[in-house]
């Protein structure tokens, strides 16, 4: 395993849990235990441009990033752990629960740990 494929594991599960916010959005935020409302439907499908435009520049670092590969691999480290943090914090109290939750947990701790160990100097 290398940096460059990190990267774009990462992209495409992003770009997957962006088309789920997308065009999903009700069943993906329902298996998490929301409630949905107009409002919610509206602020998830801007949450999944968001999260497909995050996961093209993590498919595309490695084609761009050259030597810099490494620093943007502890900046990927960096958001997944904030993504593990704000997961964790969101289960521990109750506000989301269900398989997208610890699904999007185990692939984000999993994740920013590749990130971290293989962006090492």
């Amino acid at each position: 395993m290398n940096l460059q494929l990190i990267f774009r594991v990462n992209g495409a599960i992003l770009f997957i849990n962006g088309l789920l916010f997308l065009f999903l959005t009700e069943m993906f935020l329902g298996m998490a235990g929301f409630d949905i409302t107009p409002q919610l439907q509206t602020l998830a499908q801007a949450m999944g441009v968001s999260l497909i435009a995050v996961a093209i520049l993590s498919w595309r670092t490695p084609d761009i990033a050259g030597s810099a590969i490494t620093s943007y691999g502890q900046l990927f480290a960096l958001i997944g752990l904030l993504w593990v943090l704000l997961l964790g914090f969101h289960g521990a109290t109750g506000q989301a629960s269900g398989p997208p939750l610890f699904g999007n947990l185990i692939i984000n701790v999993v994740l920013a740990a590749l990130f971290f160990v293989y962006s090492k100097k």
